[in-house]
């Protein structure tokens, strides 16, 4: 009998000693990977070389925290990039419009310049100043809905009101590109909860685009559909191309890769934020040529 009891606890010395020394082989290759993992830039993940419980879900949340990391650290990337494109794209929108305002400046310090000349130059600056106005306006509004500092006064609004009364601000705008607007709105579709004045910011925003862009004949539309009110803003684009298109709201984003001072690719950037933080959507669709920008007002 005492040699049966000896047996069994010599039997359980041993797995008990060979318990400990995997628990502690265990350990040691997670210590060994963890450092290596932490000392190099790879998204390797932690792998269990023994079958213990308890060491498998340390592993997993170790994994998990790694994902985290690695998350957190690709985010970092992009965003810093994207700050690095931002400054580069804001030092050339405002330093394009103040180089020509200085060289203006210059000019009518000129005492020998005539006066019709000094008087359309300082009508040249003014122009050049007030489009600068805009841009750093623009940057200030974005970076307000960005970082949700911009206050919305939801309630019901008539989209269709506000769409014809924006469109017909446009009018000399329209007569000097050549544009002549197709309209095609029903005047019962339904109230929509929104902000009477951010809505109105993005019908302005979304025309001006079509104006300085589009081709040919722009149809704007107006329908109910299901538990939608849709607005459609579509003109001929010939030269964007499918990925242009999904890049469209995209900060800074041009199509045509030219900044010529007057324009910040901010305008859709901006409606996209306003539309959605009202809580409604809007897309942009490329067919045949012709993009369509399409919101989706939920009833």
């Amino acid at each position: 009998m005492d040699i049966l009891i000896i047996i069994i606890l010599v039997v359980l010395l041993i797995i008990f000693f060979i318990v400990d020394i995997l628990l502690v082989k265990g350990i040691g290759d997670l210590t060994y990977k963890l450092k290596e993992i932490n000392s190099t830039e790879t998204n390797s993940k932690l792998l269990l070389t023994v079958p213990f419980k308890k060491l498998s879900d340390l592993t997993l949340e170790i994994n998990r925290n790694i994902e985290r990391k690695i998350s957190t650290e690709a985010k970092y990337k992009k965003s810093n990039l994207e700050m690095k494109k931002a400054i580069a794209n804001i030092s050339h929108d405002l330093r394009t419009p103040l180089t020509s305002i200085i060289g203006y400046i210059q000019l009518i310090e000129d005492e020998t310049l005539p006066y019709d000349e000094r008087k359309e130059y300082i009508k040249i600056v003014r122009n050049r100043s007030l489009n600068l106005q805009s841009l750093i306006s623009s940057f200030y509004d974005l970076s307000r809905l960005e970082s949700k500092e911009q206050k919305f006064e939801l309630k019901p609004i008539n989209l269709y009101d506000i769409l014809c009364e924006t469109a017909a601000s446009f009018y000399n705008d329209f007569l000097n590109a050549g544009i002549e607007p197709v309209m095609k709105v029903d005047e019962n579709a339904p109230s929509v909860i929104g902000d009477e004045n951010a809505a109105r910011r993005v019908f302005s925003n979304l025309i001006l685009n079509a104006i300085r862009h589009g081709k040919g004949n722009f149809e704007i539309s107006l329908k109910s559909e299901n538990k939608f009110v849709i607005t459609e803003f579509k003109n001929a684009a010939p030269e964007l191309t499918r990925e242009d298109a999904v890049h469209l709201f995209d900060r800074f984003f041009m199509a045509d890769r030219t900044r010529n001072g007057n324009n910040t690719g901010l305008g859709l950037t901006i409606a996209k934020e306003l539309v959605e933080q009202m809580g409604h959507s809007i897309f942009a669709e490329l067919k045949n040529g012709k993009l369509n920008i399409i919101i989706k007002w939920k009833l």
